[in-house]
């Protein structure tokens, strides 16, 4: 078995996307996400002390709200502390002997500007990035979006990974599943209780999603807390709808590959080339 804990975490004022026309400082943004970075550490803390394998944080916790409400280089801002946040993440994973996903916006050495989730081994070091594929809304604008979904080996099971809007798209829990991924892990701000056991239960894999609590509201409507759901499309655990949670449940890979080996067996993927030409 495999204790996985989600940090789920009230965003702060950058996050507050129903007032975009706010304009942010320097020294404002440092401190959001000073704080912010400081929750999840604190919550990661304890994630650790329950005796997590596993420890996920939201998506992009290093947000620095919109580029247009920053009068600076949004990157150069970005790349100022993103290495620090990493080092944090990459140490605490260490300290608590766990693999930790962090969510975060990073940009690379060429430059580019990404949303990704970065995959940090119990011996400290990056096993992994993903760079989430399905930019939503103006991401498209200032982030590059990735190109290859990414399936990891650990000695658990082999790790697929996604972020938010990724998961709108059946194509991308069916591409990971057809990779040998056992567990989806979604750092999000979207969660939605429709398409999460949707994913789950169509490809026989668990999924494990870390949301963030709007800044201007609950959850509700058709978002939904973090939670960790079954191949069967059932729900095991689920967060508050209201702030910051850290939510546990365990999970048993070898019961995911059984079922995701019936459900692609019976595919007839010769019958599905209509799709490749949409």
């Amino acid at each position: 078995m495999m204790k996985i804990a989600l940090l789920q975490t009230k965003q702060n004022k950058l996050y507050d996307f129903e007032h975009r026309e706010n304009i942010w400082t320097e020294a404002e943004i440092l401190d959001c996400q000073k704080e912010m970075t400081e929750k999840n550490l604190l919550l990661a803390k304890r994630a650790a002390s329950l005796g997590a394998d596993v420890i996920v944080t939201a998506e992009a916790i290093n947000f620095a709200g919109q580029p247009k409400q920053y009068q600076g280089d949004y990157k150069k801002l970005i790349k100022k502390t993103q290495d620090n946040i990493l080092e944090k993440f990459l140490q605490t994973a260490k300290d608590s002997k766990a693999y930790l996903i962090a969510g975060m916006f990073y940009a690379d050495g060429e430059n580019e500007l990404s949303n990704c989730a970065f995959l940090l081994d119990p011996d400290g070091e990056v096993k992994a990035c993903y760079k989430k594929i399905h930019l939503a809304g103006d991401e498209k604008t200032y982030l590059k979006a990735g190109e290859d979904f990414t399936v990891t080996d650990t000695e658990y099971g082999k790790f697929g990974f996604a972020i938010c809007w990724d998961m709108q798209f059946p194509e991308t829990a069916r591409i990971l599943a057809h990779k040998g991924a056992d567990i989806i892990f979604c750092p999000t701000w979207g969660w939605e209780w429709i398409y999460g056991p949707a994913r789950a239960y169509e490809n026989g894999i668990y999924t494990a999603a870390a949301m963030g609590v709007p800044y201007w509201m609950d959850i509700q409507d058709l978002r939904s807390p973090s939670q960790i759901i079954s191949p069967d499309g059932r729900i095991l655990s689920s967060g508050n709808c209201t702030g910051d949670d850290v939510v546990i449940g365990e999970v048993d890979l070898k019961a995911a590959k059984r079922c995701r080996e019936s459900r692609l067996l019976e595919r007839k993927p010769e019958l599905y080339q209509e799709l490749l030409q949409v």
